[in-house]
């Protein structure tokens, strides 16, 4: 996930990717990674929080410009690879996963 696997990708004669897969298999996303707590948040906290990740949604196009990537292209990157927002099916695929596991 992330600079160290995308550096990686012309290193190999053969390259899985891990949501594709998923994707084939289940016909849902797969979520490589989620803000998690295992007590309940404050919600002046969580407003916070929300206000800042807003504030960095809104101000996309200067961090790309600020962000030098040269393999892979950080603006497909941030604004296509990168999802925001968990959905229903993101959620439907976390709890299949997490089933998997146990079995």
């Amino acid at each position: 996930i992330g600079d160290r696997a995308l550096q990686q990708l012309n290193a190999y004669p053969y390259v899985y990717d891990l949501g594709t897969a998923w994707k084939s298999l289940t016909q849902l996303p797969f979520v490589f990674a989620v803000w998690v707590a295992n007590k309940k948040i404050p919600s002046d906290f969580l407003a916070e929080f929300n206000r800042v990740i807003q504030d960095g949604l809104d101000k996309m196009e200067e961090v790309i410009e600020q962000v030098d990537v040269p393999y892979y292209d950080i603006r497909t990157y941030y604004t296509q690879n990168i999802k925001y927002v968990l959905t229903a099916d993101m959620r439907l695929s976390i709890d299949l996963f997490l089933k998997k596991l146990t079995v």
